[in-house]
């Protein structure tokens, strides 16, 4: 150990001997910049600090020949220029400062601290003889030891991969494909006239995988033992985009007292279904669901999509915030820009997904247009000025959703129809 750190000071003592001293250098910084003349290309310098001139007659008395007389033929001194001698030269004084600059520099600090480590353990183990030394030595050892350990094992401990809670698809096997289902609860939304009713799945890792505008279907039997049935897109609002819901599945509906309103919205036989689970239904009953039909479809030649645009009303938003969510992060999809539009007549009824479409809006504000619009259902779509701003003209890989009540699709596609959209770019969801 003493024989180490002889040494470094040796190499020290020596980097001291032969460092040079400083060298007063003009600064100048040069750049290239390209310039073309007929079919060659040339560059010309352009220099930061000082004129070209300056530095031209610099650089002609340094590289000027070197004639006889100025040859200084000695044996003690070097076969050099005049201006070459002077940059070489050193002085007491520049001796000096680089002997401060070696004494304050890290390399010197770090040399003095192992020097004194050495002669510490050298030292040591000198004063400590037979077996307090390897007693001393062996403790020393054992610390260290014990410290690497518990820093091994706390670096084994943070880089272990943690498991992943996936999600279960939900097994259907009962008859046809069905499964079960439990009502949790109902709570209304906000103040507009839909219900949301949530169900519980068997297991709460279970989750229902289903496609973008793919329905579930519930069966349950009323008090008459009537067969009743509805198909409904689930209700994902709340839900972080890209984010699979475990363990239960939600709907809304209609809560209306009239039958014949509830079927304007949903059809007749989800009105009678809707009947039967508001009016019979309670918080434990079962009721048999299964996967249904996947509506949204692309049949147009221009492909792939770059743009879509929505249009809905009421509840024809629900599987538009579903699609929202899924392609507007990016990667997610070939689509650009989503442009939504959702009428409606009431304004209670934008409580159904304004905050969520508004959330989507703030993430995605450079690819996701929104317009919320108030208006008669009765009137045509272009004698509202809102809509026509709103709805762009057809583009070549543009893809046109509409969902909403039947009478509403029916118009909604033929003002579609009217600006430029083929039917086969068109998709209807029920």
């Amino acid at each position: 150990m003493l024989r180490i750190a002889t040494i470094c000071a040796l190499l020290l003592s020596s980097a001291v001997a032969f460092s040079p001293g400083p060298r007063q250098l003009v600064h100048k910084t040069t750049h290239l910049r390209p310039e073309v003349v007929g079919n060659s290309r040339i560059y010309n310098t352009i220099s930061g600090r000082g004129t070209n001139t300056a530095l031209r007659a610099t650089a002609e008395s340094v590289l000027a020949p070197i004639t006889t007389s100025n040859l200084a033929v000695s044996i003690d001194k070097p076969l050099l220029t005049p201006v070459e001698y002077g940059y070489r030269s050193t002085s007491p004084t520049n001796i000096w400062r680089s002997f401060l600059a070696v004494l304050l520099s890290d390399v010197f600090k770090t040399a003095i601290v192992a020097f004194l480590i050495a002669a510490g353990v050298t030292l040591l183990s000198k004063c400590l003889t037979g077996k307090a030394a390897s007693s001393a030595l062996s403790n020393i050892y054992n610390n260290i030891s014990t410290k690497l350990k518990k820093f091994a094992a706390i670096i084994t401990k943070s880089s272990r991969a943690k498991p992943v809670d996936r999600p279960v698809p939900m097994p259907f096997e009962g008859d046809g494909g069905w499964g079960k289902c439990t009502l949790r609860s109902k709570k209304n939304v906000g103040t507009s006239p839909f219900t949301v009713y949530e169900f519980a799945l068997p297991k709460p890792e279970y989750n229902i995988p289903l496609a973008l505008g793919q329905q579930v279907d519930f069966c349950c039997l009323s008090s008459d033992d009537d067969i009743c049935m509805g198909s409904f897109y689930p209700y994902e609002v709340g839900n972080e985009s890209g984010s699979i819901q475990r363990g239960v599945l939600k709907i809304v509906v209609p809560d209306s007292e009239s039958v014949e309103k509830n079927a304007a919205q949903v059809g007749m036989g989800n009105s009678k279904f809707i009947e039967v689970l508001k009016d019979e239904m309670h918080t434990g009953d079962e009721i048999a669901i299964k996967p249904g039909k996947s509506f949204l479809q692309y049949n147009g030649k221009h492909v792939p999509v770059t743009d879509m645009v929505c249009v809905a009303s009421g509840l024809g938003i629900v599987p538009i915030v579903d699609q929202v969510k899924s392609i507007s992060p990016k990667g997610t999809s070939s689509v650009k820009t989503t442009s939504v539009v959702w009428i409606n007549e009431n304004r209670s009824d934008f409580d159904l997904a304004m905050d969520e479409l508004e959330k989507e809006y703030m993430k995605y504000s450079t690819k996701l247009a929104v317009s919320c619009i108030m208006d008669d259902l009765k009137k045509p779509l272009d004698k509202n000025r809102e809509v026509e701003e709103a709805v762009p003209y057809f583009n070549a890989g543009t893809m046109a959703v509409v969902s909403g009540p039947k009478r509403f699709a029916e118009t909604a596609k033929a003002y579609l129809n009217r600006k430029g959209y083929p039917d086969n770019c068109i998709c209807v969801l029920p």
